[in-house]
Parts: C-alpha cells; structure tokens; sequence
C-alpha cells in the first residue's frame, strides 16, 4: 500500500497526486469511478486536507478528475488515443506541473486533429539531475522531442546547438503574437544570438515575504529600502518581540551553495539596486563600488548587526519559507513560486495564508529603486526531434491565455505576459494579483552559454561574505575574476 513520506523533499500533495495518478492510469480507480472524498484520504494517509485538495485540484485540471457538484470527485471520461497510429512526443520535465499545460494542449490538438494524433509520452528526472539528464541524452542521439528546463539555461543549449529556435519553426507567431506579448526580462532570458529558444508559460520573481499579521500587530509597513530594514529588523530582534510571537530571527535569506541558483536568485537584486551588475557591455563588471556596497551590507546583517544567522549558508531553498510558515521569522527572501510550500508547511487554507503572509519587491539600496530577479521554466525543442514542427503546433495550443490563466490559478504560478494581468483580480486570485504586478520590476540573470559555473561564482562570494571568511572587497573581486576566466570576458575597469 502506497505511503506518503514525509521526510521527502517532494511535497505530500504531490506524492499524493502522483498516487492518486497511477491508480487512474492502472485502472484501480476505473473512468466514470467517484473517488474517495478528500476526508476519506485525509483519513487513509494521515494528512491535512491542504495538500489533498491541491492535489485534486491539480488533477481536475488536468483533466484526469471530474467535480460534480453535491456528489463528489470521479474519474474523467476519455477518449483513448490510439498510439499505435499517433506520432509519439516526448517531454523531459523535472516536475510533472510543468507537464500539464502541454498535456492539456496535446488533448486539444488530438480534439481538434483526427487525421494526425499525438502520444504524449513524460519522462520525469530531479530537478537537481535534469540538466545532466538532457545533456548525457543528447550525447547518446536519444534527446527528448521537447524539454521544459529552467530559463537560465537557455543560452547554454542553444550555444551548444541541442534547440531549434522557434523563430525558425514559425517566425510570425513566435515574434508578433508570443514574444511581443512578454515583459523585456523574459524576453531577454529565452533569447539568445538573435534567435528565440524558449516558450514560457509561467514566472516567478524573487521577493520579500513578511508577516502580515505580526506587521499590522505592531503598527509595522514593510521596509522598502535597506535603512527600513535594519530598523524593522530591530524591532522584532527585541527580547519582548522575540517572546511575543516566538521567532528565533528577524530576517532570513538563502545564503549559500547548500540553496544552490536560489541563493543568487534572491541576492542578486541587492546589487541592481545599488546600481551594479555582473556582466554588462560584453564585460564582467561585478567588481564595482556598488556591489561592493551590497555585499556589505549582506554582511552587516549577519555578522555585525546578528539580524540574520550565520547557519543560512547551511540552509536549503525551502528551509526558508518552511521557518517562515513555522512562524521563526518575521521576514524573509524568496521566490514568488514558493507561497505553495509556505501553505503545505503551515497547513493554513488560502484565506487564512492571505491574512498573516503578505510580499512586496525586496529593499532597494537607499534612494534606488527596487529590483527583483525573473525565474521560470521554459519549454525549448530539441535539434533531435523527428517532428519539430509537429512540437512547436502543440506548444502554440500550450500558450493559449485561458488554459494558462486555469494553470496560474492552481498552482500559484504567475504568467510572463503582461496581457495576462487583467485575467487575476484581487478578488478571485488576490496572491497572483499581488506578485503579477511587482513583475515588470524583474530583471533577467546574466545570459551566457556559462550561466551555470558563473552562478557557482556568485554562490561562493556571498557565501564567503556571509560566513565572514572574506571581506566585500575581496569576495567581489575574486568572483569577478573567476567569471572572467570562466567567460572569457575582460573585466570593466
């Protein structure tokens, strides 16, 4: 009998999803069968109703799970596609989420193409082992038709000539009625050598999240630049603050190799706003006095002012919207992806998440303004498909507004399109109404085919600011110097 393990990194409704998925595929749970109701699962794996109902949720869109209304959840009726005479498809997807949409969309094609089906066939890898597991597929001739990889690796796969640009499969849509309709920093992030590489159906952006009901508590807005967040930071270091809601730091942040691309995603907005930047004009230009500026004062926080534990170089990505959950911080950095894993650590319903978590664009150096980072997974064709234009036909039914906008909506996922904004009113989709209008603040990471080792730099830099084994001046200038040779670019002077 399938158990949810609770140790696992993988979310227990996603567990359960994947359960509740299997048994619908092996024929356990028949088409037309009323499920279990979500008490009877709750009863049956020892779990919260939180992570049963987004689970069920996630497979009612996906369109494996009816609701009939006063009667419960059954299996949905389908219509089997005959594979032996459909033209197979394959996606490499680290996280079955990111196989919905195109799912969905082959579901459409097949409707609406009786002539010429398709087989969606899903291989699912770690995220950690993903960009391995197409690279090493590559290699043996057996890549993925299709693959949905995370945006900063674009220009390494397309330098390195494994994706067809999609401007080459259907220019006119690709540039007049997609890429038109994004914010510059997704744009820029799926572009690389003149070329569009990559379909993004879905953002996130780093942010800060704080405790809106401890803030209004005390009286408290959130801080919008660095001086408010050292002062608000006091505040709630105070022993009686500390007694009162039983925090154990004020403010928390990943801050280290041990949080991987999550470290850099967040801390690298504080040196846009001061003013500075990695690569600029063909140059690495890191090692300036505005980085240095920023990593300062990352320092000070930890080091000189005790506002943030030493112990997050050590910390995970989700060890930190996990503590916030727990109620041990007031604020911390993170991802707007994460308010998923906040809800299933706090077991809060949404409602009850809206009243005590809020966000806003991290703290900006004083007198600037705020930046934050664009994240998000990109579906990307591969060279080694036998059927590109086949691929690219589905991806264009994936990028429909309203079969995005049901997605956004389950998973907490934002859209890169600017258009998409009007679909999230603050009445029905109060969270993404929030996030999606902090995102033309986003700012795309560096693009180079060497993403992946210059990340590694900047993790080893504020690691070593933060762990007070270097000073800002020297973890600057070292990691400018490093990404130099990494890149081949001169550095500015």
């Amino acid at each position: 009998m399938f158990e949810i393990n609770t140790t696992s990194p993988i979310p227990i409704y996603h567990q359960l999803k994947l359960a509740i998925r299997k048994k619908i595929e092996s024929g356990e749970f028949g088409s037309g069968e009323r499920i279990p109701t979500e008490q009877e699962l709750c009863n049956r794996y020892g779990i919260s109703r939180t992570p049963v109902r987004q689970a069920l949720k996630e497979l009612v869109y996906e369109g494996l799970l009816v609701r009939r209304r006063g009667r419960g959840t059954f299996v949905a009726n389908h219509a089997q596609t005959d594979v032996q005479t459909a033209t197979s498809i394959r996606l490499m997807a680290s996280d079955i989420r990111w196989a919905t949409v195109i799912e969905r969309a082959a579901r459409q094609w097949n409707e609406g193409n009786p002539q010429r089906q398709v087989d969606l066939q899903t291989q699912l890898t770690d995220h950690d082992e993903l960009h391995h597991s197409l690279s090493t597929a590559v290699a043996k001739g057996t890549a993925p038709d299709v693959v949905m990889i995370d945006s900063v690796w674009i220009a390494e796969f397309a330098n390195a000539g494994f994706l067809v640009p999609l401007d080459e499969l259907d220019a006119d849509w690709t540039h007049n009625e997609y890429a038109n309709d994004l914010y510059p920093a997704f744009v820029e992030a799926n572009s690389f050598g003149g070329h569009f590489y990559g379909l993004q159906v879905e953002a996130d952006l780093s942010l800060l999240w704080y405790r809106k009901d401890w803030f209004d508590a005390e009286g408290l807005k959130p801080p919008a630049d660095w001086n408010e967040l050292l002062s608000t930071a006091r505040y709630f270091a105070r022993p009686e603050m500390r007694e009162r809601y039983g925090l154990f730091y004020p403010f928390i942040f990943p801050g280290g190799q041990a949080a991987g691309e999550a470290t850099v995603y967040n801390l690298l907005p504080w040196i846009w706003s001061a003013g500075g930047t990695v690569l600029m004009n063909g140059q690495v230009n890191l090692d300036n006095d505005a980085s240095r500026e920023a990593m300062a004062f990352i320092g000070e926080l930890v080091n000189r002012h005790a506002l943030t534990p030493s112990e997050v170089v050590n910390w995970n990505w989700e060890s930190v919207p996990q503590r916030l959950a727990r109620g041990e911080a007031a604020m911390a950095l993170g991802g707007s992806y994460e308010s998923p894993t906040i809800l299933e650590e706090s077991d809060w319903e949404e409602d009850e998440f809206l009243k005590r978590i809020d966000c806003c664009l991290s703290p900006a150096a004083p007198g600037r303004d705020p930046a934050a980072t664009a994240g998000g997974m990109s579906y990307a064709v591969l060279r080694q498909s036998n059927n590109p234009e086949l691929v690219m036909d589905v991806l264009k039914l994936a990028a429909d507004r309203d079969l995005i906008a049901e997605f956004c909506r389950i998973t907490y996922q934002n859209s890169p399109r600017p258009s998409m904004r009007e679909v999230f009113s603050s009445k029905d989709a109060p969270l993404l109404a929030k996030t999606s209008s902090l995102l033309s603040a986003a700012r795309a990471r560096p693009v180079t085919p060497e993403y992946t080792r210059v990340s590694e730099q900047l993790q080893n830099m504020f690691e070593n600011i933060i762990s007070n084994t270097a000073s800002a001046d020297h973890a600057v200038k070292q990691a400018a110097e490093f990404i130099g040779a990494i890149t081949g670019l001169s550095l500015c002077k």
